[in-house]
């Protein structure tokens, strides 16, 4: 019946597009937030009803594209020939920095059957042939010890936590606790999550 609705209103408002997607996203169901309580799940638990918004896994893309933005080392050139990427012996493929030591969006990269960047083809990359019609997506061990070891990876967050501490100063634990939470998660930390961060930071220092 929404389907219908939406069909018999495109063609209403003279086929227009962008109608279409400002109608769907100024919904009040397309803005909702993903937090789940003890109502909703009582009263629409397979979210069936759309009574919250679904959360949707970031795909490999995305997932790197934010964690260069996070980290301030977003190259945001666009255009020209793809970056490069350089294989170890170990069979490892990185994707190697631009002149000024940032990366570029993942849309830039120089992509081979043979050598799709590790951190993308672990995140689930497309595969890299003609009839490739739909994306896989894996829950694997190897997702988070990319996470966790990836020199890469700890490089970006070495370089988020430089950020972070540049933009806080002097100030104290709980001030970059809340500036992490901003920057990363777009939003202020709970009462917890703050104590949490606080405890972690004096823990860490020791």
């Amino acid at each position: 019946e929404l389907l219908d609705w939406l069909a018999v209103r495109f063609v209403q408002d003279g086929w227009s597009i962008k109608n279409l997607h400002r109608r769907i996203m100024n919904s009040r169901t397309y803005r909702q937030s993903s937090h789940l309580t003890n109502q909703k799940t009582q009263i629409d638990p397979q979210n069936s009803l759309l009574s919250y918004m679904t959360l949707r896994r970031m795909d490999a893309e995305a997932l790197r594209d934010s964690m260069l933005f996070i980290s301030g080392k977003l190259d945001e050139k666009s255009g020209g020939p793809p970056d490069e990427v350089s294989v170890n012996r170990q069979g490892l493929v990185s994707v190697d920095p631009s002149e000024n030591g940032q990366w570029r969006r993942s849309v830039y990269l120089r992509y081979r059957r043979t050598e799709i960047p590790s951190f993308m083809d672990t995140f689930d990359y497309p595969v890299m042939g003609p009839n490739c019609v739909e994306r896989s997506v894996s829950t694997v061990s190897t997702q988070p010890l990319m996470m966790l070891n990836n020199h890469h990876v700890r490089e970006l967050a070495a370089a988020f936590a430089v950020r972070v501490d540049r933009l806080t100063g002097s100030q104290d634990d709980g001030a970059q606790v809340e500036v992490v939470y901003r920057l990363a998660l777009s939003r202020l930390p709970s009462t917890e999550e703050k104590q949490l961060g606080v405890a972690t930071l004096k823990r860490l220092r020791l």
